[in-house]
């Protein structure tokens, strides 16, 4: 009986653990107030990121839950403190042999502050 508990105990924990490495986290988008560049709109320029991220086997997620953070993250510093507006996010994946490829791009245009 006590091999049968200590087996239970052994999975459930190995099962928890499994589940809680493949959750992402929200990336929060700055809000911006349109006054703040609304005069500027001759001025604004498009800036793009990507990111990717790879499923091995479909159970090993290797870079695939932070891709959406690094990629924002890499927008950020292509704008070089300007305002960032207009955010669309594209998703693709592609079949690789022994595994799959996700990757995440971000187009947005950024406005430079006074």
């Amino acid at each position: 009986m006590k091999v049968s508990n200590l087996f239970k105990f052994i999975f459930l924990t190995v099962f928890a653990v499994y589940f809680t490495g493949c959750s992402g986290k929200p990336v929060p988008f700055n809000s911006v107030d349109p006054k703040l560049y609304a005069d500027k709109k001759a001025e604004g320029r498009t800036i793009s990121s990507e990111a990717s991220g790879f499923q091995l086997l479909l159970f090993f997620p290797i870079s695939v839950n932070d891709r959406h953070e690094q990629a924002y993250n890499a927008l950020k510093g292509q704008a070089n403190g300007d305002y960032i507006t207009d955010i669309k996010i594209t998703e693709s994946w592609t079949y690789a042999f022994v595994g799959t490829i996700y990757t995440t791009k971000m187009t947005a245009t950024a406005y430079p502050k006074k």
